[in-house]
């Protein structure tokens, strides 16, 4: 009943669409054409479209924090009434937006793929930004079950995605990341997205780069697979839904 109401709601839709929509229309545009232009001095720019899209799932989980956390107090109440399980309420939730976000991710990607002229698979890639998408979603879900207010809840799940940001690859090389940080890069979902996509672009011809170095070894993930590590984001997926799980067992309303 809830999901036929907010599919034909345009408060609901917009969030989860329009996005998509927009920044991939963004992304089109500026790189345009890009993907076929195999120069050294354009690699970057490649790797950069690769990153960035990467990026645009995670952050847009944060659209989803304040409908989440105003929603608490009514899943609290209805469960307590016994109308509905844990298990049943996250269920929904996840069907919720993960079928509306799958088709609006897949337009978004199929536009980004063939107007910036990727290589490797338009499958891989699209999975790769639908997992990220999962990952944020519920990340979304637990940062706002256990944050004690909305402004809590607002602040948290963008810095944590900003953290991300600096392992996932990209803005440090992997090779050049501190010792005594180089852990939580492999705690960071982002990094699996990113080398994902690298070796789907760039896997097939792998050019030269800087010297002796191809691209994929330049970012430090030469012979790695891009459908391997897609598999692994849907581990952090798979941990995280019980993560939230746990988190919603916990009464937050006081009477």
């Amino acid at each position: 009943f809830r999901t036929r109401r907010n599919y034909v709601d345009p408060e609901f839709i917009g969030p989860r669409v329009g996005d998509k929509i927009i920044l991939s229309l963004i992304i089109v545009t500026l790189y345009l054409g890009i993907g076929k232009a195999w120069r050294p001095d354009n690699y970057i720019n490649m790797a950069a479209v690769l990153f960035m899209f990467v990026v645009m799932p995670a952050f847009s989980a944060a659209a989803y924090v304040p409908a989440l956390f105003l929603e608490r107090g009514l899943f609290q109440r209805e469960r307590a009434d016994g109308l509905y399980s844990v298990t049943t309420y996250l269920s929904y939730k996840m069907f919720d937006e993960l079928v509306i976000g799958a088709v609006g991710s897949f337009v978004a990607c199929t536009a980004v793929f063939y107007g910036v002229g990727l290589s490797g698979s338009l499958l891989l890639f699209w999975l790769t930004y639908f997992s990220i998408m999962t990952v944020g979603v519920l990340l979304a879900f637990c940062i706002a079950s256990l944050a004690p207010t909305m402004d809590v809840a607002n602040c948290a799940l963008p810095g944590l995605v900003s953290t991300f940001l600096f392992f996932a690859g990209f803005l440090f090389r992997f090779e050049d990341i501190p010792k005594w940080w180089m852990w939580f890069s492999y705690c960071d979902p982002l990094r699996y997205a990113f080398t994902a996509n690298l070796v789907n672009h760039f896997g097939e011809r792998d050019p030269r780069f800087l010297g002796r170095q191809t691209v994929l070894e330049y970012f430090g993930v030469a012979g790695q697979s891009g459908w391997s590590n897609m598999g692994i984001i849907w581990l952090f997926s798979a941990g995280l839904s019980v993560v939230t799980w746990c988190v919603l067992h916990r009464n937050f309303v006081k009477r």
